[in-house]
């Protein structure tokens, strides 16, 4: 997948250094100091010094050929701005937008082509007091407009579960496993990933599906 990071701040950081292993990712920022540092701590990576708010920047970015789009500079006007050219003007199929100031989280919506908005708000504790990770970052997710959402499942000594290959678990009806993090790693849910122990899976689902698959998982 091809995922585009405008903005190199924390939550830009963190998303490059849990994506990159396994996504292409190309990360945009205009603070040529911090450019510099990222290009330092990452040398392998694509990271690029401009404007996230200028079309040629997204153009050196290769947004036109982007999967994923995550606003996440520290100015609310920008990643407006931002996700309504990745939406409208490139096409992006899915973009997420940074809201730093919890009054204009009623700005982030469709209409200006955000199809998620995370609220920096409820992750500055955690900004603050640790490492974000991408699935702390996804629990927050709520994907309202299609009536799912995102649930954490921690798999028990005594699951089910625990042992199986992610293939051999008949999930419910629209049922996705997004994501399986175990030790604070990410691992790919791939049909052959086998599940331990201790391991936070994240499921998008429809709500009323949430009880089925705590069953199917022997979860109480």
């Amino acid at each position: 997948m091809r995922i585009i990071v405008l903005g190199g701040g924390m939550v830009g950081l963190h998303l490059l250094s849990s994506l990159k292993d396994d996504h292409e990712v190309v990360v945009v920022e205009k603070r040529r100091d911090r450019v510099e540092e990222l290009r330092e701590k990452f040398p392998r990576a694509s990271i690029l010094h401009g404007d996230a708010c200028e079309p040629s920047v997204l153009d050196a970015a290769g947004t036109a050929g982007a999967d994923v789009v995550a606003a996440v500079t520290g100015d609310d006007e920008d990643n407006l701005v931002i996700s309504y050219l990745a939406k409208f003007e490139y096409g992006v199929p899915m973009v997420f937008a940074r809201v730093n100031n919890p009054k204009n989280e009623w700005l982030f919506t469709a209409d200006w082509g955000v199809d998620e908005a995370v609220c920096s708000a409820s992750i500055i504790v955690q900004l603050v007091q640790e490492e974000l990770t991408l699935g702390e970052m996804v629990t927050l997710l709520k994907l309202r407009r299609e009536n799912l959402v995102v649930e954490e499942i921690v798999l028990k000594e005594g699951s089910g579960a625990v042992g199986m290959n992610l293939r051999d678990i008949e999930l419910p009806p629209k049922t996705l496993v997004a994501t399986v993090l175990r030790d604070r790693r990410i691992l790919i849910p791939r049909g052959d990933l086998t599940l331990l122990a201790g391991d936070k899976i994240l499921f998008i689902s429809e709500p009323e599906r949430v009880d089925e698959l705590r069953k199917i998982l022997d979860i109480e």
